[in-house]
């Protein structure tokens, strides 16, 4: 560790790894419900797999999200994540290359989830260096700039379009407001960033309360996303616990 590198609180330490957790736990329960395990069987179908390996993988994760709480973190810890989500994206990426611009950030959300699984391994070793601050900020800043820019200005799709007309909402064209909504994005990502002290804690206290009031209004429309095996609701709690952990450094 760094002789200027501060230690990681035991409380910080916790709260980052249930962020990590929760979607390997999320995900490994989802396949309790039909939904999940309807999208399951016809992406496993598409890659000639059978569904026994669903059920397989669920309880694997499940078993990967109980020793990530229970064990302190460990490089192999670490890689397994971090290997398994870089498979698991460019699989997806491969066979359908628009789930990269998908509005609810089915692998775009892999990002910030990595980011923070190594950072939870580099501050068990070294602390809070500035090396392990950077990636954790970086990876919840990079969420809002490709969510901003891909699904809502470059590539709008028919589904969002359709969440957002069908809300009551908004007061104009849908295709508009995405775009106008893409470009906040894309600069509260960018300002994520470059801002300092108070500026960047209020607007990392907005970005956390994006993260919980955006799913909710989408799930009214489509609960059914809760349970989707790819995790467009549920990859948003490790999101916030890496929001948090930003926030929480920067008011110190």
């Amino acid at each position: 560790m760094s002789i200027d590198a501060e230690r990681a609180t035991p409380r910080e330490l916790f709260w980052l790894k249930a962020g990590t957790a929760s979607i390997w736990l999320t995900t490994a329960l989802g396949v309790l419900h039909p939904y999940y395990r309807s999208v399951g069987h016809d992406w496993l179908s598409r890659l000639g797999l059978p569904d026994w390996l669903m059920w397989a993988t669920c309880a694997g994760e499940l078993v990967l999200a109980i020793v990530i709480l229970v064990l302190p973190p460990k490089w192999w810890l670490m890689a397994a994540q971090v290997g398994g989500v870089t498979v698991f994206t460019l699989i997806l990426a491969v066979l359908e290359p628009s789930l990269l611009a998908h509005p609810f950030g089915l692998l775009t959300k892999n990002l910030p989830f990595a980011a923070l699984v190594i950072t939870v391994w580099l501050i068990s070793r070294e602390g809070w260096t500035a090396r392990a601050s950077w990636i954790l900020r970086g990876g919840t800043a990079l969420i809002w700039i490709t969510e901003g820019l891909f699904p809502k200005i470059l590539f709008q799709q028919p589904m969002e379009v359709a969440v957002v007309a069908n809300s009551g909402l908004v007061p104009m064209s849908a295709p508009v407001f995405l775009m106008l909504l893409g470009f906040a994005q894309v600069i509260s990502g960018v300002l994520a960033l470059v801002l300092k002290g108070r500026w960047l804690r209020w607007l990392l206290m907005a970005q956390v309360a994006a993260l919980v009031v955006l799913p909710l209004l989408v799930s009214v429309q489509d609960p059914m996303l809760w349970f989707h095996p790819f995790g467009p609701m549920t990859k948003n709690f490790p999101i916030i616990a890496g929001t948090l952990g930003v926030l929480h450094r920067c008011s110190r």
